[in-house]
């Protein structure tokens, strides 16, 4: 996907600007090739327009997945939220479980009691039914029937009344004690049945958000891979943007040649470096706020080599000519945003990034005195604030301008 955001390589810039051959004489040939230079120049400013609409593309997609990235961390904060909550409910519930389980385990012991006295108290009934079996069956009547005066007999209602007392009494403690026990068994098994039951939907539910929260992980880390692949690709834009400079000097060169021999004129004179101090960029502001050096990018927030200097001036400050020489390119690219090069002696040049829209005073082709005002101050392309973007290039390799402007 990152490929169709990649700008067209020179190798494939068919210019053939070798097949021109010698310079031609005025006439006819002149003229033909002149038409030729024109249309190779037409064909390349198309592919630096296509180029410039791909990296502005690429600046898009790059906003949009840092969007995504955002939507992301913030939904994945969301669940690790909720993930935190549910395990705070999971290790209460595991204290209920463990409660449930004490309190279950204290009503079986309670259970095996009650059973206990139960068998005890039948052990005691069925001893009576012993005694009466072995001594015959003897009726309450004939109990009293048999009492020798009315105080006996008294006694021996009493007596009566307290075994059928004792007896009912056994029975209905029996009775209870089983009702009590299995009533609460029933209601402990019941408790810790709904216990493992939440307990299982909630380790289901923190399963699945923790599942959402790695899909999610990976998503974000799928769109920070996009993303430096994006990003990486300004580190050959300076590359391919000195390529674009080389081929359209050369054919505005070439192109200048033809015109002067056609029109019978004198070779064009080459404005010549004479090596000594550059002329200060931007009159009004001598404030440098980074210089040539290894950074941190300001908006990448990556380590990369920082090949120019800063100078920040007001939006619409005047940016002149360091040098005299020719513009070589003139107009946005990449990064720099709006960007001028100049080209002076011996492959030296010098560029001028992030002027505002409007800002460019020159265009390609033009020949630019020392001192001559060629744009103004801006924020374009991959920029933080107004100020210019200083670079010199000597065969198109990066030095640190602070030398030349000494």
């Amino acid at each position: 996907m990152l490929k169709r955001f990649l700008l067209p390589t020179m190798l494939a810039v068919s210019l053939a600007v070798a097949s021109v051959g010698a310079y031609p004489q005025v006439g006819v040939a002149a003229s033909s090739e002149l038409d030729k230079v024109n249309a190779q120049l037409k064909k390349l400013k198309e592919q630096m327009k296509a180029a410039e609409a791909s990296q502005k593309q690429a600046e898009k997609e790059i906003e949009r997945i840092r969007g995504f990235q955002e939507a992301g961390k913030s939904e994945l904060a969301r669940l690790e939220n909720e993930i935190a909550v549910t395990s705070k409910k999971i290790d209460s519930i595991n204290e209920q479980m463990y409660e449930v389980e004490e309190s279950l385990n204290m009503t079986v012991e309670e259970l095996v009691k009650a059973e206990e006295r139960v068998v005890t108290r039948d052990g005691l009934l069925k001893s009576r039914l012993r005694l009466l079996y072995m001594n015959g069956v003897v009726s309450y009547l004939d109990v009293l029937l048999s009492s020798t005066s009315f105080v006996d007999f008294l006694d021996r209602i009493d007596a009566l009344q307290s075994i059928v007392s004792q007896d009912k009494e056994i029975l209905e403690l029996n009775i209870q004690d089983k009702q009590t026990v299995e009533r609460k068994k029933a209601e402990v098994e019941n408790q810790l049945e709904y216990v493992e039951q939440l307990f299982a939907e909630t380790e289901s539910l923190k399963a699945e958000l923790l599942a959402k929260k790695e899909k999610k992980e990976v998503a974000i880390a799928s769109l920070q891979e996009e993303e430096h692949e994006l990003l990486e690709m300004t580190e050959d834009q300076e590359k391919e943007l000195m390529a674009y400079a080389d081929e359209q000097a050369k054919l505005v060169k070439k192109q200048k040649e033809l015109q002067s021999a056609q029109k019978k004129a004198q070779q064009k004179k080459v404005v010549k470096y004479t090596g000594g101090q550059l002329t200060w960029p931007v009159p009004d502001s001598q404030r440098v706020t980074s210089p040539f050096a290894t950074r941190i990018h300001p908006i990448t927030g990556k380590k990369h080599t920082h090949t120019g200097m800063d100078i920040g001036a007001p939006g619409g400050t005047t940016i002149v000519a360091a040098a005299s020489g020719e513009v070589v390119l003139a107009q946005w690219y990449g990064g720099y945003g709006n960007c001028i090069i100049i080209e002076h002696k011996d492959g030296f040049r010098t560029l001028y990034g992030h002027i505002r829209n409007g800002g460019i005073k020159v265009k390609v082709g033009d020949t630019v005195d020392a001192g001559q005002k060629i744009a103004e101050v801006g924020s374009t392309g991959s920029s933080t604030g107004n100020h210019l973007h200083f670079g010199v290039y000597v065969d198109n390799v990066a030095v640190d301008p602070d030398p030349y402007l000494r």
